[in-house]
């Protein structure tokens, strides 16, 4: 039984029958591009070299990426991930009543387990250096009436996109959504949904409706599959440009932003955004950017748009990042709170929080957040 399988490659579109298990082996030189050295070749019975046989069209068209042979691997880059082992810094939120500031965390240790509300009230924070009064600052769990986050979930619908792989990071997006609403969370958040190709589309606009944004996840086997255009609907989600009044991620009032995107492609098809446009719109506005690419996704893109807020993951296939992404996705139902009263004299130098061996600058509010500045 053939399987045509479309593969969206940069500026290209393959396409490539696979009849059960068996790939033929095509050529002895792989197509500049592929992997670091264009020449490449087939080391074969008689060559020694052993190189990849495979074209890069084969290459792409192999259903499970982990069947390659280990020298064809070896040509994509390498899986890669900081997700675990840390701790993220969410967002800051000054109390206009009691002019308290608020700092919104979560994390995991280095093998994936969440770091919980015992966990981070071991930790110490320090104000311009010095330690901070204990008796001045409180540890807790994010509170009902704690409108924490604005959460906007981007997908990838281009062609070398399987519903196998869009099912997986469905399934990684309701665990992140799962995490943060009740009973694991007290509604602290609100979504978006948006999936692109060529287009961009508002799957799902501004809701704290977790049954919408579910439902938004879900498979449209009705989307119009074509290039890459991935800054664009980075940009759209960000800055919201589609003929709406609605805000884009970094306009709405809540002391949290948080971006997730998947990827399997390079970028290919943007008309309004680029990388270079992107990484201060995401700096400026202190949103946190988890970015999730596999196969053809630019790895070195992914790590500059998740920056040092952010955190990012490559794998050969979604499944090779879906683990550790729910690993980090299941750290959010321990979100804490932080309150730091105004007497620990934060607002007079850098505050920094320390635990395990990790030090983490806090970043302030800024414009756009609807925060008072303290």
């Amino acid at each position: 039984m053939n399987t045509q399988i479309i593969i969206d490659n940069g500026s290209r579109s393959y396409s490539a029958a696979i009849a059960g298990m068996v790939f033929l082996v095509a050529v002895a030189l792989l197509l500049a591009g592929c992997g670091g050295g264009g020449s490449s070749t087939a080391g074969g019975d008689g060559g020694g070299g052993g190189g990849c046989l495979l074209t890069v069209e084969e290459i792409e068209a192999i259903g499970n990426i982990n069947d390659l042979p280990p020298e064809c691997l070896a040509l994509l880059p390498v899986p890669e991930n900081n997700l675990l082992g840390r701790i993220f810094i969410l967002g800051t939120q000054v109390d206009p009543a009691s002019g308290a500031l608020r700092i919104f965390a979560n994390g995991t240790d280095s093998d994936g387990n969440p770091l919980q509300l015992a966990d981070f009230q071991t930790a110490t924070v320090t104000v311009a250096g010095n330690p901070a009064d204990p008796g001045l600052v409180s540890v807790e769990p994010v509170a009902a009436g704690d409108d924490v986050l604005s959460l906007g979930f981007v997908t990838d619908y281009s062609t070398s996109i399987s519903d196998a792989e869009l099912n997986a990071i469905s399934m990684v997006y309701s665990l992140v959504l799962d995490s943060l609403s009740p009973p694991n969370l007290p509604q602290v958040l609100e979504g978006e949904v948006i999936n692109f190709s060529d287009s961009v589309v508002l799957q799902q606009d501004w809701s704290e409706d977790a049954a919408l944004l579910q439902a938004a996840f879900q498979l449209d086997d009705s989307f119009l599959r074509g290039n890459t255009a991935f800054y664009d609907a980075l940009g759209v989600s960000l800055q919201r440009d589609l003929a709406l009044d609605n805000d884009g991620l970094v306009e709405r009032c809540r002391p949290a932003h948080l971006l997730i995107a998947f990827t399997d492609g390079a970028e290919n098809a943007s008309v309004v955004y680029t990388k270079d446009t992107l990484l201060p719109i995401i700096d400026d506005s202190r949103v946190v950017t988890i970015m999730l690419g596999s196969l053809n996704a630019d790895k070195d893109a992914l790590i500059e748009l998740a920056g040092d807020r952010g955190a990012f993951a490559y794998a050969y296939n979604l499944a090779g990042i879906q683990n550790v992404a729910e690993d980090w996705a299941g750290s959010l139902s321990h979100m804490v709170k932080f309150t730091l009263d105004p007497a620990t004299g934060f607002d007079t130098g850098a505050i920094t929080i320390v635990l395990g061996g990790e030090a983490i600058v806090v970043e302030r509010p800024v414009d756009g957040f609807c925060e008072s500045a303290p």
